[in-house]
């Protein structure tokens, strides 16, 4: 398990698509992480539990795809704010992973360049169909 701030990293040897997953719950990262493993494009995996980790991450890496939570309890960083900072990078697809079925937040998130909204909980099988599609592109 990660702390906050912490954040972890794996390549698959034939990678060449990487995923950022950001989320402060561990079983909603692993169930993000089966999802991207079970893919048919290979992915780098990184993760970060808070969204100034995740910023970070992501201004290193440059990830293709970021899987967000926009609730990041103990982040100097709201989801709104880290949505928008991603969604300046035109190469980084942000994809909304909340609980949250609308609202203010998700709606300021989608108009700040999100590319689509997950509902928590969520399909595995449903989530890696459509990381093909977000991928592939």
């Amino acid at each position: 398990m990660t702390n906050a701030g912490e954040a972890t990293g794996e390549k698959d040897a034939s990678g060449d698509k990487t995923v950022l997953i950001v989320d402060d719950e561990a079983p909603a990262r692993a169930l993000l992480r089966t999802a991207v493993r079970g893919s048919d494009i290979p992915c780098r995996i990184l993760e970060a539990t808070d969204g100034d980790t995740a910023v970070e991450i992501a201004h290193q890496t440059r990830p293709d795809l970021v899987l967000l939570d926009i609730v990041l309890p103990g982040s100097d960083m709201s989801g709104v704010l880290v949505c928008q900072d991603l969604c300046r990078d035109s190469r980084t697809k942000v994809v909304i992973v909340s609980g949250q079925a609308g609202g203010s937040i998700l709606n300021a998130c989608l108009s700040a360049g999100a590319v689509e909204h997950v509902k928590k909980p969520f399909s595995v099988a449903e989530l890696r169909d459509k990381l093909e599609r977000w991928l592939a592109d």
